[in-house]
């Protein structure tokens, strides 16, 4: 299967969305627990965003791992070139650490705070591995290769599969 279903297309561009609310909200976290200074209501509406978005990330992990165990596009090929190998493992890795920031920001949050170092730290792993992906993303729509279309939202299939706009 070389195609992505309008349900991943739409995970993935929700949790990029996600991420991006995540970053701008982050700053608003260290004032809500300044001892010296009460929270503003602002800061303190910015942190429920920040928590309820990141369980939501966290949720739309998971669905995204079960879609794609569900596709089997990872059992498709026997053997493997090394970029096909780094993209698996760059994919996974962003899985794996976006639970992982869901999890440890839901401990931090309600049940142990010191657990926010390991939220800090996880989040600097996301965002190599993110980098890396929109890097390679960068590649491939520089080589225009088909790899990025396969992702885009608004896309098509042809008969024969190739990828177009829709005619609207």
């Amino acid at each position: 299967m070389t195609g992505y279903s309008k349900l991943q297309i739409g995970v993935h561009w929700a949790v990029v969305a996600m991420i991006a609310a995540q970053w701008a909200t982050s700053g608003a976290i260290p004032r809500t627990h300044n001892p010296l200074l009460p929270p503003s209501p602002s800061d303190l509406l910015l942190h429920m965003v920040h928590n309820y978005n990141g369980m939501a990330i966290g949720c739309l992990v998971l669905v995204r791992i079960a879609l794609r165990l569900s596709r089997s596009t990872d059992r498709s090929q026997a053997r493997r070139t090394p970029m096909e190998l780094a993209a698996l493992a760059v994919h996974w890795g962003i899985y794996a650490s976006l639970a992982a920031q869901a999890a440890t920001g839901l401990i931090a949050s309600y049940l142990w705070g010191p657990a926010a170092g390991v939220h800090r730290a996880i989040w600097n792993v996301t965002l190599v591995l993110i980098a890396l992906h929109v890097t390679a993303a960068a590649w491939h729509g520089f080589r225009r290769d088909g790899v990025v279309g396969r992702m885009l939202p608004l896309r098509t299939r042809t008969i024969s599969g190739e990828l177009q706009r829709p005619v609207r």
